[in-house]
C-alpha cells in the first residue's frame, strides 16, 4: 500500500508531460552502462579502461555518453563507438552480443563510417549528415554506406586537393587515413 501511495503522490507532483518524456527517452544512466559492461563480461579494470577512453572522447568531441562505450558528438550528428578492452572490433555494448561493428555491414545505411584500425577494426565513428566534421584522428579503413552514388570528401591537413572516396556502397579494408583534418560525407 505504501508503494501505491508514493507512486500516486509522485504522479500528482509531476506534470503529465514530464512523466511521459521521461518514459519515452533513452536510458542513458550509469546503472544501464554498468549493466552493459556486466553483460559484456568486463572486469573492473577493463571497465575503468573503457570509461577512460570514453572520457577522452568526450573531452575531444563534446557531446554525451549514450552507452557504456558510445559518445554522441556535440550537435548529435556523429557517434563514436569505442572498442572495449581485449576486442579488436568496436560494437555497441547495448547491441546484440552477436553483432560485430567490425563487420562493414554494420555501418548503417546512410552513414559514412571510419575505423581506427585496418580491416574495420578499432573504434568506429559514424557520420550521419552532409556537413564538414573536424576530424584530426587517423583512420585505417572506412565504409561509405550512404545513398547510392554519394561520395565522401576527405580534406587534407596539408597542401593538395581533397581526396574523394568511390561512390556508395564502398568499403575500404585498408586506407592510409593520415593527415585529414575535415571529413565531409558528401560532395
Amino acid at each position: 500500500m505504501r508503494v501505491v501511495a508514493t507512486a500516486a503522490a509522485l504522479a500528482a507532483v509531476l506534470p503529465l508531460s514530464s512523466a511521459s518524456a521521461v518514459a519515452q527517452g533513452p536510458d542513458t544512466t550509469p546503472a544501464r552502462f554498468a549493466a552493459e559492461v556486466r553483460t559484456a563480461g568486463l572486469s573492473a579494470d577493463e571497465q575503468q579502461e573503457l570509461q577512460r577512453a570514453v572520457n577522452a572522447e568526450l573531452a575531444k568531441r563534446g557531446g554525451k555518453q549514450v552507452a557504456a562505450n558510445q559518445v554522441r558528438w556535440a550537435g548529435g550528428d556523429a557517434t563514436t563507438t569505442i572498442q572495449y578492452p581485449n576486442q579488436r572490433r568496436a560494437r555497441a555494448l547495448s547491441s546484440s552480443m552477436g553483432v560485430q561493428a567490425g563487420d562493414p555491414s554494420t555501418c548503417a545505411y546512410g552513414n559514412f563510417c571510419v575505423y581506427t584500425g585496418s580491416g574495420y577494426t578499432g573504434n568506429r565513428t559514424d557520420f550521419y549528415h552532409c556537413r564538414d566534421y573536424v576530424f584530426y584522428d587517423d583512420f585505417w579503413s572506412y565504409v561509405n554506406n550512404q545513398t547510392g552514388g554519394t561520395v565522401a570528401v576527405l580534406h587534407l591537413d596539408q597542401p593538395g586537393g581533397p581526396d574523394r572516396t568511390p561512390a556508395a556502397w564502398h568499403g575500404q579494408y585498408t586506407w592510409n587515413g593520415l593527415n585529414y583534418s575535415v571529413i565531409r560525407p558528401c560532395p
